[in-house]
């Protein structure tokens, strides 16, 4: 059955086809300034696109459902086996709250909050440096990968804006990018979710 695609999912689409034909994933790969880049839903982006491939071990890829006031998309970074965007606000400052997505990660010392995380089949942790300026990294552990949120506020910043980006970022399946790869481009994204890598992701 045909499918009408939308231009965001055409763009996608373009981009996934030279991306995966080539076998390519940018050594680095700065995206400033839009924050679609980021929204969810993850099949509609294409820095999620590169997040994927990145670390294809990952079931899940984070994205952003909606921005609070006062804070936007300002950069990502992706590289093999690291994907990280990050977000700046008017009141807790530039690059304020980084967001990584990795294979996995030590959460040793860190405080176990998963009875409390609202995240169905993900482990959380936090380890908490300051509160003013409030510095804290917080761990979010799934089968094949681990999303940081790693806090660096201004100093008098209030701790509650952390309250904000907890609302603001989200997990999506990494299956929704690897189905619609196959089904629009008759292409395979390789890892969870699919085959797996030849190198081993």
């Amino acid at each position: 059955m045909s499918m009408s695609t939308s231009p965001s999912r055409r763009t996608l689409g373009s981009v996934a086809a030279f991306l995966l034909a080539a076998g390519l994933l940018a050594g680095c790969t700065i995206s400033p300034g839009r924050s679609s880049e980021v929204d969810c839903p993850v099949e509609e982006s294409e820095l999620l696109l590169l997040a994927a491939q990145a670390v294809p071990s990952a079931t899940l890829l984070p994205c952003v459902v909606a921005f609070p006031a006062g804070w936007w998309y300002g950069g990502s970074d992706v590289r093999r086996e690291n994907a990280r965007f990050w977000l700046t606000s008017d009141r807790a400052g530039f690059h304020a709250v980084e967001v990584s997505l990795t294979r996995s990660c030590r959460t040793i010392g860190a405080l176990d909050m998963t009875a409390s995380t609202r995240e169905v089949g993900v482990e959380e942790f936090v380890r908490t440096y300051d509160l003013d300026p409030y510095m804290a990294d917080r761990y979010f552990v799934f089968p094949g990968g681990c999303v940081t949120y790693r806090y660096r506020f201004a100093a008098g910043a209030l701790t509650t804006l952390a309250l904000e980006v907890d609302q603001a970022v989200t997990f999506g399946p990494r299956t929704a990018l690897v189905e619609l790869v196959e089904d629009d481009f008759g292409l395979t994204l390789c890892g969870a979710g699919a085959p797996p890598c030849v190198d081993g992701g």
